[in-house]
Order: structure tokens, then sequence, then C-alpha cells
């Protein structure tokens, strides 16, 4: 015995399941991610809009470009602007249970 409380192979194992499951419980967690941990995310979840847009800012991408890569207006990430719009718990819900759909 070496020492290891788990072989290499199975810790590796466990790290994939436990950012898939911060990602699961938070997907805001992938902005808290490294290149590495959003490469594994990617790899196991695949090309989710957070995952996406995490791996755009990391990469010091411009908002024209992150918005073009997740289908939406540059505008969308206007935080600057006091006309902030309000969004209610349930449209949020429902925002969170329709699936993603590229170009449309």
């Amino acid at each position: 015995m070496s020492g290891e409380i788990m072989p290499k192979g199975d810790m590796h194992l466990l790290r994939r399941y436990v950012l898939v499951e911060r990602y699961k419980a938070d997907s805001g967690y992938a902005y808290e991610c490294d290149a590495d941990e959003l490469d594994i995310l990617l790899l196991e979840l695949g090309e989710l809009e957070p995952i996406v847009d995490a791996i755009n800012v990391l990469n010091g991408a411009s908002v024209e470009q992150r918005a073009a890569d997740i289908g939406c207006s540059p505008e969308d990430f206007d935080t600057q602007n006091d006309d902030t719009t309000r969004v209610s718990v349930e449209e949020l819900v429902e925002a969170s249970e329709t699936p993603w759909r590229y170009g449309e």
C-alpha cells in the first residue's frame, strides 16, 4: 500500500463528479473554474451556455464575441445600465427549464 487514500484514476473520477455536481447545483460555478476544470465540464456536460461563456470570459473575449457564441445580444451583458430589468423567480425558473438551442 502506497499510503494513498484513493488510486489516481479514482481521484480523477471524483474530481469530475464533484465539478459536475457543483455546476448542477449552481451553473454560475463555471465562472469560478480554471481552464482545466472548464474543459472537464465541457467534456462531461457539453456546450452549455454558462460553460461556453465562462471559457470566453477566461480567454478575455469581447462582449460581442461572448454574445455571438451563446446567441444573445451584447446589450444582455450591459451591467452599467441604471434601468435594470427586474426578473421574477418564475421567469428564472422557466428560463432554466427551457432547453437552449444554438442559432434559434
